[in-house]
């Protein structure tokens, strides 16, 4: 089986670039994992692996045609960039132990078949030798692909890694496979084995599933399998400020549908995800009921705006989401947000009025004005009711 020629013809070019150098070296090389998986699939290839039997640094230091790599010396692998375009996880064949359930793995330099063994499913446990053409499936991956079967490779593997739970659901959504281990996997989250790892790398992991196209059906699956609590119904709902094209879109979508305090906790507090978006959970959850119950019962647009100016776009976005909210929102963005008074205070002290804290309660009801009305509020305004305005403040004091 020729799986070299199911690349395109610059991924084939880095590919044979790497194999005439093993071949030259006595070094046996394999492409193992997704790519594999992708190629019996006819599906499209974006991630190459190669995994030799020798550390990569060997082989980098006879490549050619290298933009820039990027070695851990430690681990013994590397991520290449070629001139091309095309990019190449290098690595060595290794084997992996865990101190305990949820921990990042130990890692020995092994043979072939320690690196398929400690891998997450057998679909991805499928290798084939650049060098012979030779396909090597231990674990009847391959079969497993054609009965549409997402599989663990050996017992306690949920346990062990978490993230596998993850991806899972991300491999069977993506390829419409179905999950054999529901039964273990159910048992590894009601036993909280989720929580074993890092909140980084449960985010990195929701991250990635909401960056594939069916997204929406992710986060309907993490719901199902009691992962986190959601409220689907609003999930990747129509709204004017949200574009699901955009991951963090699909990220604030995600937050404002949780119903579950555990994981609205872990997306405030990981490094995973962009400052601001953080910023913004953070503000939201603190202050959405407050938020919510004030501009719900207000009809003033003084009060919105006072309510909403510090609110960063995300917040905003955030809120809209709120159903009794959105047309409140659309009035702050439309008509509200960029409202500006053409009078300043120096206008108001050059008519007599001295007093700091009285310009100020002037220039409050000058913007009041000009909000509920959203007409312009002119310097003769000022002039012809600046009386009547003193004496509305002295009367509410």
């Amino acid at each position: 089986m020729d799986l070299i020629n199911k690349l395109n013809k610059e991924q084939r070019y880095i590919v044979n670039l790497i194999k005439n150098i093993c071949d030259r070296e006595k070094i046996d090389a394999y492409i193992v994992g997704g790519a594999v998986r992708d190629i019996i699939l006819n599906s499209e290839i974006n991630d190459i692996d190669i995994c030799i039997t020798e550390d990569p640094i060997n082989i980098i230091n006879k490549l050619s045609y290298i933009k820039e790599y990027r070695y851990h010396k430690e681990f013994q692998t590397s991520n290449i960039k070629f001139n091309n375009g095309i990019e190449i996880d290098l690595i060595r064949c290794r084997k992996e132990s865990y101190s305990y359930n949820g921990a990042l793995p130990n890692i020995i330099p092994s043979k072939l078949k320690d690196d398929l063994f400690r891998r997450d499913f057998t679909v991805n446990a499928v290798a084939y030798n650049i060098s012979s053409g030779k396909i090597v499936d231990p674990y009847k991956g391959i079969e497993d692909i054609r009965l549409k079967k997402i599989k663990k490779i050996h017992k306690y593997s949920y346990a062990e890694d978490p993230t596998r739970i993850f991806r899972a659901i991300r491999y069977s959504v993506r390829y419409d496979f179905e999950i054999y281990d529901k039964e273990e996997i159910r048992l590894a989250i009601d036993n909280k084995m989720i929580f074993n790892i890092s909140n980084d790398r449960i985010i990195r992991e929701i991250f990635l599933m909401c960056s594939e196209k069916k997204w929406i059906e992710n986060m309907i699956l993490c719901d199902y399998y009691n992962i986190f609590s959601i409220d689907s119904s609003l999930l990747g709902k129509k709204n004017k400020f949200f574009d699901y094209n955009k991951i963090d879109d699909r990220i604030l979508n995600l937050f404002s549908v949780l119903r579950d305090e555990k994981f609205i906790d872990i997306f405030i507090n990981n490094s995973i995800l962009k400052k601001q978006l953080i910023k913004s959970f953070k503000n939201f959850a603190n202050s959405r009921f407050t938020i919510c119950d004030n501009l719900f019962t207000t009809s003033d647009n003084y009060k919105i705006y006072k309510l909403m100016k510090n609110f960063s776009l995300n917040e905003l976005k955030l809120l809209s989401l709120e159903k009794k909210l959105k047309y409140k929102i659309i009035n702050y963005l439309n008509n509200l947000m960029e409202v500006n008074l053409s009078i300043t205070g120096k206008d108001v002290g050059n008519l007599g009025v001295n007093n700091g804290k009285l310009i100020g309660s002037v220039i409050k009801i000058l913007m009041q004005l000009r909000m509920n009305t959203l007409i312009s509020i002119e310097k003769e305004y000022l002039i012809r009711n600046l009386g009547e305005i003193l004496n509305d403040i002295e009367y509410k004091n």
